[in-house]
């Protein structure tokens, strides 16, 4: 009796495990809700290696396309809906499957704002494809050369994001920072005095179109221009001397769309006056040699990525010829055949 009562248990313990083997217990709730799915987005591709989503970005909008390409849905967060460090966007409703997630992102939530920097070539209607998602600079909004200043805009993408509806899902989407804001100071070497009317500057690169995974699309170079440019005078304290004077210069700022290595762009400055070019250089090629040391091992697409925000400034001799150039920490001593 006591080896069929032994036998009797182990039959019960093996129907048992065979029923469980059927029922998803990963999301079963009271109240029957579907298992939750969720993305957060982070913003850490940056020199600081630290997210700065939560007080940088205030509108995302989600782009959700299935295995075939075709936009299932699009999803809006803004400021109002609390953008902490732990913000999760829920997609509520979504099926089980596979998708595309494609994000684009803006540190404002004024659409006028929004629509005056970028357009999207295609609309996005149902039924719309991934391969038809193109962004670009809104050329009509500007005159040539483009002087207008960008919101900054973020973009992100994760591919074969899985749902089952049986467990809870949670992906993460790392946002890239696309605008690169450039401060110039143009300073003349025997401190005379200079007019911004007589001075252009300019970042000269073939990247106003931005395809769904952020690569740039052929396009024409179009020429960036400061949206922001004037004469200041800094006191020297030492200007009763014979040869000292108060320093003049001229500051301009100017940004333009993502850089990229195999593109070159070119970095300009110009006197109007007498159409005498003072500076062109490949600006890719000499971002790349005045980086910090401390990141000579990080690839130099991934530099250009982080870095968003670049100082340059440029000493002009008598004879208007760049004498030295500074971007960032560095600084280069120039002759004219290094131009």
């Amino acid at each position: 009796m006591k080896a069929m009562s032994r036998y009797v248990r182990k039959i019960i313990c093996l129907l048992q495990g065979a029923l469980l083997a059927f029922v998803p217990v990963a999301c079963i709730y009271e109240d029957m809700e579907p298992c939750p799915v969720e993305v957060r987005f982070v913003y850490d591709y940056n020199m600081e290696f630290a997210d700065g989503f939560p007080q940088q970005v205030k509108e995302v909008t989600l782009y959700i396309y299935g295995p075939d390409g075709q936009l299932v849905d699009t999803y809006t967060a803004r400021t109002q809906d609390a953008f902490s460090e732990g913000y999760r966007m829920s997609l509520e409703g979504l099926d089980p499957g596979t998708y595309t997630l494609v994000a684009w992102a803006s540190d404002t939530d004024n659409q006028e704002a929004q629509t005056r920097c970028y357009t999207f070539e295609n609309p996005l209607v149902a039924q719309s494809r991934l391969t038809d998602m193109n962004l670009s600079l809104n050329l009509e909004a500007s005159d040539y050369p483009y002087d207008q200043q960008l919101v900054n805009l973020w973009h992100g993408m994760v591919s074969d994001f899985i749902v089952t509806g049986t467990e809870p899902t949670l992906v993460t989407v790392s946002l890239v920072q696309d605008v690169k804001r450039f401060r110039v100071m143009l300073q003349a070497s025997d401190g005379r005095r200079l007019e911004a009317d007589d001075y252009s500057v300019g970042i000269e690169a073939a990247n106003y179109r931005l395809n769904y995974d952020n690569s740039l699309l052929p396009c024409p170079v179009i020429e960036y221009r400061p949206y922001w440019m004037q004469e200041a005078t800094i006191d020297n304290e030492a200007s009763s001397t014979r040869d000292t004077g108060d320093l003049n210069v001229l500051v301009a700022e100017l940004n333009t769309l993502r850089l990229m290595t195999d593109e070159e762009a070119r970095f300009t400055v110009c006197n109007e006056r007498n159409g005498k070019t003072l500076f062109d250089i490949n600006l890719i090629r000499y971002l790349e040699l005045m980086r910090l040391d401390r990141y000579h091992d990080m690839p130099l697409q991934e530099y250009l990525d982080r870095e968003n925000s670049y100082q340059i400034i440029l000493l002009v001799g008598q004879d208007e010829h760049v004498i030295s150039i500074q971007i960032n920490a560095w600084i280069l001593v120039l002759n004219e055949s290094e131009l």
